[in-house]
């Protein structure tokens, strides 16, 4: 599995102008909540800062969130791609 670490290493956004980026982000983003996999990536990242919580106090939860947030991100990632083509596709249909 790939990692990104930001929306230019995406390669259905690196091509794109800042703008571009934005919106294709944003309704692909939208679509994420349309599955399963959005809220498991949810329920990583509140686990991950519960367990950091449970064993090292407010820094664990910092740290486990930190990481539950990174992996819920690549979860986004992942399942927006997927809407990246439809919104690519829609936009070239208005152009």
């Amino acid at each position: 599995m790939k990692i990104y670490w930001t929306q230019k290493s995406v390669p259905e956004l690196s091509e794109l102008t800042k703008l571009e980026k934005k919106k294709a982000w944003k309704y692909a983003y939208r679509k994420c909540f349309g599955h399963w996999e959005t809220y498991a990536g949810i329920i990583i990242c509140g686990g991950c800062a519960g367990l950091g919580s449970f064993l090292w106090d407010l820094p664990g939860a910092a740290i486990g969130g930190g990481i539950g947030g990174f992996i819920y991100g690549q979860i986004a990632i992942a399942v927006g791609r997927k809407h990246l083509a439809d919104w690519r596709a829609s936009n070239l249909e208005a152009q």
